[in-house]
């Protein structure tokens, strides 16, 4: 860079899960950020350590991916296996799948709102480095306050002070209930006992359901004021000017998540039917656009690249169709075969970084017919979820919902209170928060409903909860979900009973990715780069307080990212390998033949 911009590093991030740093260049003249890299500086090997087992194995062991966000994890691997077994599960096991996951998004919501996001706008940080914007919190009253209790935006601030301030111990103490209602159902947090191919290893007993349903009303209850309190400090921090602050444009990837218990059946045949009957909506929007919510457009779309990643391209496509005779490439995760290739710190020119390069393709040439850089995480699924109008809650330009009646000691809202999440004018770091404390009130919502249909299933006698299967030898499976941070999915190639190929491509590597082929950032690099400074210079100099607002409103977690490697482990060889498809690989190998041919 030219020598008028002056450098912000900062390794590690922290009040993240670490392994991330980030270096940024400065213009202070222009008041603004002009350049950003950010890396991953450890090697994720899940991928290496799942080869030559039991693709059960993989819904327990993945979950080691990341102790704040196991249970999407265990999801998508659950929804892999599934599919690659034919296992499909009765309704009232994905009801509980849903109940399980539900309660971590409500868990999560809470930790990333008040406790990893929100003391950037604290007292603590706002007197320091913008004391203009803390003393005009202080005189400015909170419009919401009979549903949450502060009287100004300074009080607000003062209690998303770490450890000591309410509103940080508030979200703690929510956070904990949300862990002790997935416990009721899944046997322990982190990682959940439960999920099983063909359904849960758990019934349900009235006794669990109250328990569990006592701990949703305080969830409810709380939502309520969570929501109330953010939307007055968000509205504030608009008002003076730090919406500027990460901006991006609108390129959105989602998932979706929580299945329809009576439509899904494990199969990928029928995954763009069940996928578009999930409560939260999949989709791509390009452009503002909103140009698909099929999962088998999504997932045939996905490619990683590895021109800036520590890691060897992968050379050759062994599956060249999925069971849809749709085309895959090389670089398509039941292809993907990226062994490690350590190199120079920092090279921004060449490989500077262990995460990954996700991109999507218009493979349907829906927009431009190339590959495109996606954002994900609770602003992408509410904004696609709004404009798809797939459910009872979508408007079109919004996602609207009624929170019940509840009386809860210690909260201030027992009546019913209708929210209305509304598509913002852009994508900037307050409304990605924003997204967050609105998402964590959709699940809670959304826990209500799937737990009044469970009882309904119930009361029904269906109380099935697992389906028996018989496993193949060959198989193939993608399981395609929602973490708190974004789209998450897990791919599994199964031959003679053994794992092949598995690969995870986490929210954070979709969003950390750097520089690809083409020389476009990534999401947290797109963000940083155009941000202005409002912190003051310190002997020209900057703490940075702008770059790290602009990447934890993101909610990183590095550990889904990057994970520690045994380089002395066994791996198993990708042989040179003739194009098949995906249903020819499966006959293949059922039959017990072996084909290896020279590509």
């Amino acid at each position: 860079m030219a020598d008028k911009t002056t450098a912000v590093d900062i390794e590690p991030l922290t009040r993240i899960e670490g392994h991330m740093g980030v270096h940024a260049e400065a213009d202070i003249e222009a008041g603004k950020y002009v350049d950003a890299h950010c890396y991953a500086t450890m090697f994720r090997g899940l991928e290496e350590i799942m080869k030559g087992r039991e693709p059960a194995d993989a819904i327990w062991l993945t979950q080691r991916t990341c102790g704040v966000c196991p249970t999407p994890h265990a999801t998508a691997s659950v929804l892999a296996v599934d599919m690659a077994y034919g296992a499909p599960p009765p309704p009232l096991a994905i009801g509980i799948r849903n109940l399980i996951e539900m309660a971590e998004e409500v868990y999560d919501g809470a930790l990333g709102c008040g406790i990893l996001e929100g003391p950037d706008y604290s007292e603590a940080i706002t007197a320091k480095l913008n004391p203009d914007v803390m003393e005009k919190a202080n005189k400015a009253k909170a419009p919401r306050v009979e549903s949450h209790g502060y009287v100004t935006i300074g009080d607000i601030m003062r209690g998303l002070n770490p450890v000591a301030g309410s509103l940080w111990l508030g979200c703690l103490n929510a956070s904990k209930v949300g862990i002790k209602m997935m416990s009721i159902l899944g046997g322990k947090h982190p990682h959940v006992q439960t999920f099983i191919p063909g359904g849960v290893a758990k019934t349900i007993t009235i006794e669990e359901m109250e328990r569990f349903y006592a701990l949703l009303a305080q969830e409810i209850a709380f939502t309520k004021e969570l929501v109330a309190v953010f939307d007055d400090l968000l509205d504030f921090l608009v008002e003076v000017g730090l919406d500027k602050t990460g901006r991006s444009p609108v390129n959105l990837l989602s998932h979706g998540m929580y299945d329809d218990p009576l439509a899904y059946d494990a199969k990928y045949q029928n995954m763009s039917s069940w996928g578009e009957k999930r409560a939260v909506t999949p989709g791509v929007v390009i452009n503002g656009k909103l140009i698909t919510t099929d999962l088998v457009e999504i997932n045939v779309g996905i490619n990683e690249f590895v021109t800036h990643s520590y890691y060897d391209e992968t050379k050759y496509t062994e599956i060249a169709k999925d069971l849809l005779d749709n085309k895959l490439s090389k670089d398509h995760p039941w292809n993907e075969e990226t062994p490690p290739r350590p190199g120079k710190e920092k090279d921004w020119e060449n490989k500077y970084t262990w995460a990954k390069t996700p991109r999507w393709h218009d493979w349907k040439n829906r927009v431009n017919g190339e590959t495109h850089v996606l954002e994900a995480g609770p602003i992408a699924r509410m904004w696609i979820t709004a404009m798809a109008k797939k459910v009872p809650e979508s408007t079109g330009d919004s996602v609207k919902f009624t929170l019940p009646v509840g009386d809860v000691a210690g909260f201030k809202v027992p009546q019913e209170v209708t929210m209305e999440w509304k598509i913002p004018a852009s994508i900037n770091a307050l409304e990605r928060i924003r997204a967050r404390a609105y998402f964590h009130a959709l699940s809670a919502y959304l826990v209500y409903k799937q737990f009044l249909q469970a009882i309904d299933l119930i009361n029904k006698g269906e109380t099935k909860v697992w389906n028996r299967y018989k496993r193949p030898k060959t198989g193939i499976g993608v399981g395609m979900t929602e973490a708190m941070r974004g789209a998450l999915a897990h791919w599994v190639v199964m031959r003679e009973g053994k794992i092949r190929r598995y690969q995870i491509i986490t929210p954070t590597a979709w969003n950390v990715s750097p520089r690809d082929h083409l020389d476009r950032p990534g999401p947290y690099e797109q963000a940083i780069i155009g941000t202005p400074i409002t912190e003051k210079p310190s002997n020209g100099n900057l703490d940075g307080i702008d770059v790290v607002r602009t990447i934890r409103s993101f909610d990183p977690c590095l550990a889904c990212a990057v994970q520690v490697y045994r380089p002395d482990g066994e791996r198993m060889a990708i042989h040179e390998l003739e194009h098949i498809h995906a249903a020819e690989f499966i006959h293949r190998h059922e039959k017990g033949h072996k084909h290896c041919h020279k590509h």
